[in-house]
């Protein structure tokens, strides 16, 4: 359903009572128990839908622009329907949620509202400028340790949409990869009759956003602006590119066999990993402060600390803004970097692995964690996937495996 300016504002009240309703602030951390999420998904007459994927995906909405999602696709919590339509999504992290198909570009079916207790959001399809996709959707967070039972996700078959698939060169798919995307349109005019037939005139548009293939490499677009029109769309991962031909498509109809090759992309990448690694050996220099920096990869967050010693230097500790606006210009990637912070025991202070006092924050959606109590082991902090905001992940979070890298620093590079 396409809206008017004036129902996207009132969708816009909507959104914030649900927010208001469902979103939970927390202080707590993971050993508090996470969250999880169960229900049936049925169809517009009621029906169950078996062998339905699902998956809730962590975002960030940061002045009413969405920073996301938060974490790689891997990480991100799934189900499938049984013959009954029952699901059932655990392992929750307490931040701002959304639940979406899986694959969430390629499913047969797209959600039409989703019931909680007595409450029933209606998703919409939320287009114009200034308007943002997320509008329409509804976004959550659950308090640690609770269980939203009894959830009824209403779908139905999607309208017209544009289906393809990525392919590398030796015509491998290009699978769960995260790429930037783009669908044009244009209408022409033509005069006169064939063969003589020639265009006129006509107008057309352009829109860019980023998206998921699947594990078969499959994209899905419901982007497309109005029938009668030609389309095309073209994409972009790791610097290679790969476009389209035109299609015509009437009311209602679907275009489903876009293939684009990725021929270049095993250059690029070798390009990449050449700068990659000239970055790795090179320490970045603050001229604020005069302190160095580095990334580098690691196994985990006592790994990091150990290469760091190894380095006559320690994990980073960000101690103002300023220097946490400038990590972010230089590692700008969409990854997860371990810090030199860790959440510490109760009646102990906060302070860097450094011994520097904690005299700035810069807390991600889930807010600071408490302390811990005896016995719970190791919490250190990350960098966030998108915002690079501060986030606590310790060992049951499925975001642990994503945290690859670290960024450390020295106070004098010679």
């Amino acid at each position: 359903m396409r809206l008017s300016h004036f129902s996207i504002s009132y969708i816009a009240i909507l959104v914030g009572i649900i927010a208001l309703t469902l979103a939970v602030s927390w202080n707590g951390i993971a050993q508090n128990g996470q969250s999880s999420l169960s229900g049936r998904v049925v169809d517009t007459d009621g029906n169950p839908v078996s062998r339905l994927g699902l998956a809730v995906k962590s975002v960030e909405i940061n002045m009413g622009q969405e920073i996301g999602p938060l974490a790689p696709l891997e990480s991100w919590q799934r189900a499938i329907t049984d013959e009954e339509g029952r699901f059932s999504i655990s392992n929750i992290d307490p931040v701002s949620s959304r639940l979406v198909m899986f694959p969430e570009h390629g499913s047969r079916f797209e959600i039409v509202s989703v019931q909680i207790g007595g409450l029933t959001f209606r998703y919409y399809e939320v287009s114009g400028t200034g308007f943002p996709p997320w509008l329409g959707q509804l976004t959550f967070a659950i308090e640690p340790g609770t269980s939203l039972e009894d959830v009824v996700v209403k779908v139905k078959s999607p309208g017209m949409r544009i289906r393809g698939r990525v392919l590398l060169k030796d015509r491998t798919p290009l699978a769960n990869a995260e790429i930037d995307f783009t669908v044009r349109d244009r209408r022409r005019r033509y005069e006169g009759f064939f063969p003589f037939r020639r265009v006129v005139g006509g107008g057309g548009g352009i829109s860019r956003s980023h998206t998921w293939t699947d594990a078969q490499g499959y994209f899905v677009t419901y982007n497309i602006r109005g029938a009668n029109k030609e389309y095309s769309v073209a994409v972009r991962y790791e610097g290679a590119s790969a476009e389209s031909r035109w299609v015509h498509l009437k009311r209602g109809e679907r275009y489903d066999k876009f293939v684009l090759r990725l021929n270049d992309l095993d250059e690029h990448r070798e390009n990449r990993n050449k700068r990659e690694k000239a970055r790795q050996a090179v320490w970045m220099i603050n001229p604020e402060n005069d302190h160095a920096y580095k990334k580098i990869a690691c196994d985990s967050w006592a790994d990091a600390k150990a290469k760091a010693e190894t380095e006559g230097a320690y994990l980073v500790a960000i101690n103002d803004a300023s220097e946490q606006k400038w990590l972010e210009a230089v590692y700008p990637e969409k990854a997860f970097f371990w810090i030199g912070l860790r959440v510490p025991e109760k009646a102990a202070s906060w302070q860097w692995d450094s011994g520097e006092p904690l005299t700035y924050v810069n807390w991600g959606a889930a807010g600071r964690p408490d302390s811990t109590t005896d016995g719970v082991g190791e919490i250190p902090i990350a960098l966030i996937f998108a915002l690079k905001k501060w986030m606590a992940i310790d060992s049951k979070s499925p975001l642990r495996p994503a945290v690859k890298h670290a960024i450390l620093e020295k106070e004098h590079y010679f």
